[in-house]
């Protein structure tokens, strides 16, 4: 049997709930995996809440959970190099807070070297959504500037981190000002703590007049349409989140004008083989960083696996300063 948090609903009210199911086999080139941590996620808390619903085919229940850690506990016809007991982390579109899941090969990553197996489960969502932007979004080059919003949050952070690895400039804005100097020792150059200060000033100021090159945005609505003003000739603008609302304007003017690129992404509902080459190029480019000891997550709180409740009004609060963890088992 596996225990599963599944979301209930029941009387037009979306509640979870703690069941066991009947355990699942692997199929061709899959593997069933122990679960031992689980990251929690903002995509969690809005599935829960019925605003973010899981991408795909109907499923029988509606389990959450974006990413993992634990130990390969059967191995399905036709996988390579991968045995049983073999310690994994990895990305799913849903189904990480159970005692077992399902996971095709090539979605896979080994825990070795000085990486921990908390600090496995802390990894992909965010770090994958973070390298995806940086590298292939905004093709972020060397010494340019860079904007990261909401750089307190999880993908925030990220990053952050791998901005520090690509050798950009990064700069930071944050509502919460008790997250400013975490920043700052983070590697940020300078962290505006909004409402304290105008962005087109400060963003201005901080690159002598010219703009930032890159915008990291994990907000949207009203406060999109600043970056067109405060980013630079040919200029990058990537949106990745909706914190803020869905609904902005812009100066179409300034777009043409500065010959700007605006792009949007999101990576749960890709289709698999796309995020199969990217967990393939994550392990090739990325990984190593951690498995050195070079690069490690921001971990501020592990839940026990009664606690998810808990842990997921403590996100909604914005409490967190990185990740929050389940621990499964």
């Amino acid at each position: 049997m596996s225990n599963c948090w599944i979301i209930e609903k029941k009387d037009k009210q979306r509640n979870l709930r703690l069941v066991s199911l009947p355990s699942l086999h692997p199929g061709r080139g899959e593997l069933k995996i122990e679960v031992h941590y689980a990251g929690i996620n903002r995509a969690d808390l809005l599935q829960w809440e019925g605003v973010y619903p899981q991408p795909g085919p109907p499923v029988a229940h509606e389990i959450p959970g974006l990413e993992f850690s634990g130990f390969i506990s059967e191995v399905g016809l036709e996988v390579e190099h991968w045995k049983e007991g073999d310690p994994v982390f990895g990305l799913v579109v849903g189904g990480a807070f159970s005692t077992e899941i399902i996971v095709q090969q090539r979605m896979l990553l080994a825990v070795e070297g000085s990486l921990s197996l908390m600090e496995a489960a802390a990894i992909p969502e965010t770090f994958f959504t973070a390298w995806d932007g940086l590298e292939y979004r905004l093709k972020a080059k060397e010494n340019e500037t860079i904007l990261i919003s909401a750089a307190g949050s999880g993908v925030g952070l990220s990053a952050l981190a791998l901005a520090k690895i690509k050798n950009l400039r990064p700069f930071c804005t944050v509502r919460t000002p008790s997250k400013k100097e975490k920043l700052l020792k983070l590697g940020a150059l300078d962290v505006l703590v909004e409402e304290e200060q105008d962005l087109g000033d400060w963003s201005l100021s901080r690159t002598g007049g010219k703009g930032m090159d890159l915008i990291f945005d994990l907000v949207g609505g009203k406060k999109f349409s600043l970056y067109p003003c405060i980013v630079a000739e040919k200029g990058r603008i990537l949106c990745l989140g909706l914190l803020g609302g869905t609904k902005t304007e812009i100066s179409l003017d300034l777009l043409l004008r500065k010959r700007l690129t605006i792009v949007g992404s999101t990576l749960r509902s890709r289709p698999i083989e796309e995020k199969m080459i990217l967990t393939q190029d994550f392990r090739k480019k990325i990984l190593p960083y951690f498995t050195r000891g070079e690069l490690k997550p921001i971990i501020e709180r592990v839940f026990s696996w009664e606690e998810l409740p808990q842990a997921l009004e403590y996100l909604k609060a914005n409490k967190n300063f990185g990740k929050l963890l389940l621990k499964v088992s």
